[in-house]
């Protein structure tokens, strides 16, 4: 008899933890208490308390090529950045090719999830559940858990001083829908992530001034590259991971800062740059450029019409979007399973809690990337299934602690001790190593004796999610050609008409077909060297 696995939430990361679950033999049931699928993406017309809620003009930050489970490509006819009714789509037709609706009871809410009394030899849990609409409570008893809630339900609001005293309107971008009912006003977006730049942007056409107050400042990348190609095409390279982040970095800050200085357009940060630093947005040094949109910095308090900045400055304002992103808690698990250290989750490689023995509980999904969520859920998903199988062991848990405590040094050495930033990832780094200890990891010199192509493409990109399921378990048989169709597959939508001929033709800048030349040339020498022995 199968055993059964409790999936909590049907957004992309339960629908990807649904999915390991039917391919590795087990029997999942999934809860979600929405009346459809997709989570996040499953917006509606309104926000709704306690629900994740997405703006109506919301575009994905990451291309098509990325932003898709490995073994289920995106259309080709879908554009490369996709808005909400695009990627809703997108997860319909995931559910139906695997047939995932038939797992998923909606409109219901899990209430409690503890040890069952014999856990200790049975790893069991007991799994309490609420329908919504008929108030009917169920307790079962799941040999596995895997939380895939996601964490944009509870937002997080500052307490500043003043703040109630404020007569105008406030709301958490949680609640923003669209740019109706702030015509004609002056509004301040508080925070200074990707929420905040797109709403603070579209206010602006409609608006009579927006300010974005923002304590660190940061970075603005365009969803178009150079060329006009995608911009993680080059950022989600694989030789990325393999450059020291000390020259890295540098690199990258001077390619940002050739489109616009930021520090002229009082965009910097007042900290060294790193990938946290960084939102995507196409319009804003534009709406800064012509007057829509003002920077500011941190607010020291609030007056009955306006806010007062540290510097000193006043400004009047009649509407607040507060974009400061969200907490994320286990309202429904057992108290002790997760404990936090400030911030920071006890999560073994941010997935399986570092004291729990039997280990048959996985988080997936809380994970904050430089890229798209979806490869990152899909591996930990399928890690998650061959834990719980005994295909895949997990060290001890003084490993298990030493890890999350290096993790944790790293994460306030590159960026900063911030909630923001607990469990930011390098999602190249994460999702190779996690495919590592699932034996999908692609062995480049394999890959490149074998079809030179493909080893360019996982070197210096674009390679998608496919580039792990090219070998080892969970492997698909079309991995291999929807790498090489990626640049096809991204320039379809684009051909729209008979264009003229360009300049300058390909993917690559120059340099990169340099290195890409001569790194070739080094893995030949070493591969001939290894076969003569």
């Amino acid at each position: 008899m199968a055993r059964r696995c409790c999936v909590i939430g049907a957004g992309v990361s339960g629908l990807a933890a649904l999915k390991e679950c039917l391919d590795s033999g087990l029997d999942p049931v999934c809860f979600d208490m929405d009346a459809d699928l997709g989570g996040l993406w499953n917006a509606g017309d309104k926000p709704k308390a306690g629900f994740p809620f997405l703006y109506k003009s919301c575009v994905t930050n990451t291309s098509k090529t990325f932003t898709c489970f490995s073994d289920f490509p995106i259309p080709k006819e879908y554009p490369n950045f996709m808005r909400c009714s695009h990627f809703k789509a997108y997860l319909d037709s995931y559910a139906v090719k695997f047939k995932l609706r038939n797992y998923i009871r909606f409109k219901t809410k899990i209430i409690g999830v503890k040890r069952a009394d014999d856990f200790l030899s049975s790893g069991r849990w007991k799994v309490t559940s609420k329908h919504l609409e008929t108030g009917h409570v169920t307790e079962e008893t799941f040999d596995y858990v895997m939380i895939c809630n996601g964490h944009y339900y509870e937002p997080m609001s500052p307490h500043l001083p003043g703040l109630q005293e404020f007569t105008g309107k406030t709301i958490h971008s949680h609640d923003y829908i669209d740019f109706h009912g702030y015509e004609g006003k002056k509004v301040l977006v508080v925070g200074f992530g990707n929420s905040a730049g797109d709403i603070a942007c579209e206010l602006s056409q409609h608006a009579q001034h927006v300010c974005i107050s923002t304590r660190r400042g940061g970075y603005c990348v365009p969803r178009a590259g150079d060329y006009g190609v995608p911009y993680d095409y080059i950022s989600l390279a694989g030789f990325t991971q393999y450059i020291p982040s000390s020259y890295l970095l540098p690199l990258v800050l001077k390619k940002i800062n050739n489109r616009y200085d930021h520090t002229k357009y009082s965009i910097a940060p007042n900290a060294p740059f790193s990938p946290g630093t960084i939102i995507v947005n196409d319009d804003l040094p534009n709406k800064i450029l012509i007057g829509a949109v003002s920077m500011k910095g941190e607010i020291k308090n609030f007056t009955k019409d306006g806010v007062v900045f540290e510097d000193g400055t006043k400004e009047l304002f009649e509407a607040v979007v507060f974009a400061t992103g969200y907490h994320f808690s286990f309202p429904f698990l057992e108290d002790s399973v997760i404990t936090m250290d400030t911030h920071f989750p006890s999560l073994y490689e941010i997935v399986f809690p570092a004291d729990l023995e039997p280990c048959t509980l996985a988080v997936i999904g809380l994970t904050q990337p430089n890229g798209p969520l979806i490869p990152v859920v899909e591996l930990q998903s399928r890690w998650a299934c061959r834990v719980f199988r005994d295909y895949c062991q997990l060290p001890s848990v003084h490993e298990r602690k030493k890890e999350i405590a290096e993790r944790k040094n790293a994460v306030i050495k590159l960026f900063y001790d911030s909630p923001r930033h607990a469990n930011r990832i390098n999602l190249l780094y994460y999702c190779d190593k996690i495919a590592g200890y699932i034996g999908c990891r692609a062995n480049l010199w394999k890959v490149f004796r074998e079809d030179i192509k493909i080893w360019k493409l996982l070197v210096f990109g674009p390679a998608g999610p496919a580039r792990w399921r090219l070998q080892g378990p969970g492997k698909w048989d079309g991995a291999v050609q929807e790498i090489k169709s990626t640049e096809e597959k991204m320039l379809f939508p684009l051909k729209t008409r008979v264009a003229g001929i360009g300049e300058r033709d390909g993917l690559y800048a120059p340099w990169i077909r340099v290195v890409y030349k001569l790194l070739a040339i080094v893995f030949l020498i070493v591969a001939v060297i290894l076969v003569i022995g």
